[in-house]
């Protein structure tokens, strides 16, 4: 099938998917920070600012779906949407039973990965990081 067909059958978010995803990545940032500020003794420096820099790319993200600075579209966004959601609040809340920093680290990580390719629409990237996130919040 052509590009262009493909296209004709693409979704952007609404913008009520698009306001409970940057909820979402704004929540999962916040949900970092709290993290950071419980284990803070048992972090290292290094640890730290990863979490901060985790927060701040959420935050971008967040900004730049809102301000449409990114438009992914989807064959199916309602879908993709919900999956992404559920992702993120999986981790979001999965951080406040995780004890184990680098597990903590991961998850914020593979958020921020979700987050990128999902501004990208990079449909491969986006699965990956749903599966290792699943993976990671057993």
């Amino acid at each position: 099938m052509s590009r262009f067909l493909l296209n004709l059958f693409m979704e952007d978010f609404t913008p009520n998917q698009i306001l409970d995803i940057t909820r979402g990545y704004c929540a999962m940032a916040r949900a970092l920070n709290e993290y950071q500020v419980l284990h803070w003794p048992e972090l290292s420096h290094e640890q730290q600012l990863d979490l901060n820099a985790y927060q701040n790319s959420l935050l971008n993200r967040s900004q730049d779906l809102q301000s449409h600075t990114a438009r992914p579209a989807f064959t199916n966004a309602i879908a993709m949407a919900n999956q992404i959601l559920e992702a993120t609040t999986e981790a979001q809340t999965s951080l406040a039973r995780i004890g184990d920093p680098v597990v903590a680290l991961n998850v914020g990580a593979i958020t921020v990965a979700l987050a990128a390719y999902v501004a990208r629409a990079n449909l491969r990237g986006i699965q990956t990081a749903l599966r290792e996130l699943e993976d990671l919040v057993k």
